[in-house]
């Protein structure tokens, strides 16, 4: 059954948050937030039975608001990622957008939607059943022509639902008025064994359905250059442990103790985007998308400051966002895939994390 908690954001920063809990029959509870449209709990058992939250965060609203890390869960927009010079072109004419990036130098660029951004709005929400009675909620969002500098008036709505196979679906969809750009990504960062968040998430594994990196340099900006990921630090064609990847990284990623990577996934949709495991605890999650690209990112800018759910100081690469979406910077980069949306051609991304215990 639905539950929806209003003491959430009754913590003296705020009352308008919401925290919004769904059920499947087999105990597993993904929790969401319309502050941002996050993804902010998801319990899941590991190899014994026992269930814990895999989802870094803060159990409060404030805790969101207030953390260093903007991004916890967030449905990031209107275009995840960067946009060099916080400018672009489309059909003639020239957009300025703000500049919120800590990287880039002289001029910085344009980060996951802005300043304000879909993550720090308050999102309108309904809790639905499907037709096979499973549990969901529905986050939607108008985005006024011009916000932040894009064109077009756009509006957003964006569905997760559990699933009684445990998984979490991820439906996000877009129309506008005007040719616009919408390039759109959950933040959620995963850590599978939680009792030792304090100790990173390194020895974990990862493999990616991507044969490829989307090069960038040094101000994460993407060249238009793929590079094969074969025999490359960052590989993760085979299963792969992180901390074997992070030490045999170049020295920006052995300095940073991480990394954060754009990669062109294969396009086939029978085989995991993405799949993460953790041998220790046996949980693991599959990740299924329709989107051209995953982001993935260590947290390595997290520094001890944040202090997250059961008051643990979120350090450096203590857990990991894995980000489908459009590939970045493309309205830049004509031999990329583009986000341009239109009256004529809306905008579709589904996503599904499938989580499993072995």
């Amino acid at each position: 059954m639905h539950t929806i908690d209003i003491s959430f954001g009754l913590d003296g920063s705020d009352n308008t948050g919401v925290l919004i809990t769904l059920v499947n029959r087999n105990g597993y509870k993904a929790s969401f937030t319309n502050y941002g449209a996050r993804w902010v709990g998801m319990e899941t058992p590991d190899r014994n039975g026992q269930f814990e939250d895999v989802l870094l965060g803060f159990d409060t609203l404030a805790g969101y608001i207030q953390a260093g890390e903007q991004y916890h869960g967030a449905i990031v927009g209107r275009v995840c990622g960067r946009i060099a010079n916080a400018a672009f072109t489309l059909n003639g004419k020239s957009y300025s957008l703000s500049s919120n990036d800590v990287y880039g130098y002289p001029v910085r660029n344009h980060l996951h939607g802005g300043k304000q951004g879909f993550h720090n709005s308050y999102w309108e929400y309904a809790c639905l059943t499907t037709e096979s009675g499973e549990e969901a909620v529905c986050f939607s969002l108008f985005s006024p022509d011009g916000e932040e500098g894009y064109p077009g008036n756009v509006h957003v709505k964006v569905t997760y639902t559990l699933h009684e196979d445990n998984s979490v679906s991820l439906q996000c969809d877009g129309r506008t008025d005007h040719t616009t750009l919408l390039n759109l990504t959950n933040h959620a960062f995963f850590n599978l064994n939680p009792v030792k968040t304090s100790d990173t998430l390194r020895n974990h594994t990862l493999q990616l359905n991507a044969n490829h990196l989307i090069e960038c340099d040094d101000q994460l900006i993407p060249t238009g250059n793929l590079i094969p990921v074969k025999d490359h630090f960052a590989g993760f064609m085979t299963p792969r442990r992180i901390a074997d990847s992070l030490k045999n990284g170049d020295a920006q990623v052995r300095k940073n103790k991480g990394y954060s990577l754009a990669y062109a996934l294969e396009m086939d949709r029978n085989a995991p985007a993405a799949t993460l495991y953790d041998e220790e605890s046996g949980r693991g999650i599959r990740i299924f998308t329709n989107q051209p690209s995953v982001q993935i990112y260590n947290g390595y800018f997290m520094d001890r400051k944040d202090r997250g759910k059961n008051n643990i100081a979120y350090e450096s690469g203590c857990g990991l966002a894995i980000e489908p979406q459009g590939f970045p910077d493309a309205i830049h980069h004509p031999g990329f895939p583009q986000v341009i949306i239109s009256p004529s051609i809306p905008y579709y991304y589904y996503t599904r994390y499938c989580f499993f215990v072995c």
